[in-house]
């Protein structure tokens, strides 16, 4: 027994002792409940900010979508598990953009509740508060908490499957490695790159950690044998290839890679400033298995992510989302750690970066949405000019689906004289010849072209005579 451990039995234990401990059980308790309540608070008054003022883009019509699919339709890809839980959802909210973004906010609000959870754990209840908070007010977090796609729920799965791994290497039951093993399963099937991107932070603390392992924490390994990897796998079978929907995606480029580590890290940099603070602060106090593990569980994904994309190019701007807490616990270890003048300092940065991250955030959707395609206003001017017999086609096909969502009766292709075609394009290009005798029609001319945002077009085209 060391000497803090036995101090601590002997003031439980001493007269009066049992008393003093039930008491500061209690404040604890009490202080964690506050912190939980006030991370997850703060995750739910952002969330709701103008959550269903900006349009739906391309993919969030995917999610309002799938609602027309079966079972096996929706779990042929990436996002069963979510779209089914929309599917239910939607049965008792209906389908505004506001009620299918719901579901996201609460997964940052799940997500900030449990890192307080988790840091109160591993840390002091300072770290906890701060780290939930951080999370919650991360502009980033945000960003994807208002979004009808599945990154935050992600997220929150993610952080559950941590969570338990710290429970069953302090526990060493069979139960407990059981529902961790079970754990990460679900989130491999949630999303197996997220597990995959997860997998080196565990993979560190269960090596720290190597003499609590066995024998029971073989049953999590068989668990995620059974039923998580062969999942993975073979959603990775059918993710390679030609004709895939993501072959589309290149290799990120330097640009891309600093503008994903800066988003999940913090605004203008600050937050990779302090993590990199956070593990020098740790190494400095001795403490250098918490930072290896908070170090591998900030910046193994982004090199994991890079090294998987030499192979098949993933996003970086979603999936890295499952590093956020641990950059968070590292500045909220920082700013604890840190001079009181210097906190000071810190803090108001923080403060400042964050405010001024989320003001931009929210003027994203002015006018539109963050992706520039207002697709509510589209729908909506070609609806009211139309005349009887004008068909409406979209251009690429794969974008009918945020036309169909406003009301737009999509066909696929036409020849007729006068046609409404809805553009989507990521570089606001003009439909050539190619591609509008994919859609019908070669002989046309265009006789409007209405924009709605960067990459939403309405345009009018006509035979010519």
């Amino acid at each position: 027994m060391d000497d803090v451990t036995a101090e601590r039995t002997t003031r439980v234990e001493s007269p009066g002792g049992v008393a003093r401990a039930a008491e500061l059980g209690r404040m604890l308790t009490g202080s964690q409940t506050l912190a939980i309540a006030a991370a997850g608070g703060v995750a739910l008054v952002l969330g709701l900010i103008r959550l269903g003022a900006p349009s739906f883009w391309v993919d969030e019509s995917f999610t309002a979508n799938s609602s027309k699919g079966s079972l096996a339709e929706l779990f042929s890809g990436y996002h069963g598990l979510y779209y089914t839980l929309e599917n239910a959802w939607e049965r008792f909210a209906g389908t505004s953009e506001l009620a299918l973004r719901l579901p996201s906010v609460v997964g940052a609000v799940i997500a900030a509740c449990l890192l307080v959870v988790l840091a109160g754990r591993v840390f002091d209840r300072r770290v906890a508060l701060l780290a939930g908070l951080l999370l919650a007010a991360s502009p980033f977090v945000v960003k994807w908490s208002q979004q009808a796609r599945g990154y935050t729920l992600m997220l929150a799965v993610s952080l559950a499957a941590t969570l338990l791994l710290v429970r069953a290497v302090e526990r060493g039951t069979r139960a407990s490695w059981a529902v961790y093993g079970a754990a990460s399963a679900v989130l491999a099937v949630w999303h197996p790159v997220a597990a995959l991107l997860l997998a080196p932070s565990h993979a560190v603390l269960l090596y720290q950690r190597r003499a609590r392992v066995l024998p029971h924490g073989l049953l999590a390994g068989l668990i995620v044998l059974a039923i998580g990897v062969p999942w993975a796998a073979q959603i990775a079978i059918r993710s390679t290839g030609e004709g895939v929907a993501m072959n589309w995606l290149k290799f990120p480029t330097l640009e891309v890679a600093s503008r994903a580590l800066l988003d999940v890290s913090g605004v203008a940099g600050l937050g990779l400033l302090l993590a990199v603070l956070g593990l020098w602060t740790l190494r400095r106090t001795g403490d250098g298995e918490r930072a290896a593990w908070l170090g591998a569980w900030a910046f193994a994904p982004f090199a994991l992510a890079l090294l998987v994309s030499i192979v098949r190019p993933i996003y970086l701007d979603r999936y890295l989302i499952v590093a956020a807490p641990a950059f968070a616990l590292l500045a909220a270890v920082a700013l604890v750690g840190a001079a009181p003048r210097l906190r000071a300092v810190l803090a108001a940065a923080v403060v400042l970066a964050t405010t001024v991250g989320l003001v931009h955030w929210y003027g994203e959707g002015v006018g539109g949405n963050w992706r520039g395609e207002d697709w509510r206003g589209a729908v909506s001017t070609v609806l009211e000019q139309r005349v009887p017999g004008q068909p409406i086609v979209v251009a690429p096909w794969s974008a009918a689906p945020a036309a169909r969502y406003y009301g737009a009766d999509v066909v696929d292709t036409s020849t007729a004289d006068s046609i409404w075609v809805l553009t989507w394009s990521e570089t606001g290009d003009d439909l050539t010849a190619a591609d509008r005798s994919a859609l019908g029609f070669g002989d046309h001319r265009p006789v409007e072209r209405l924009v709605f945002g960067r990459r939403v077009t309405a345009q009018l085209w006509a035979r010519q005579r």
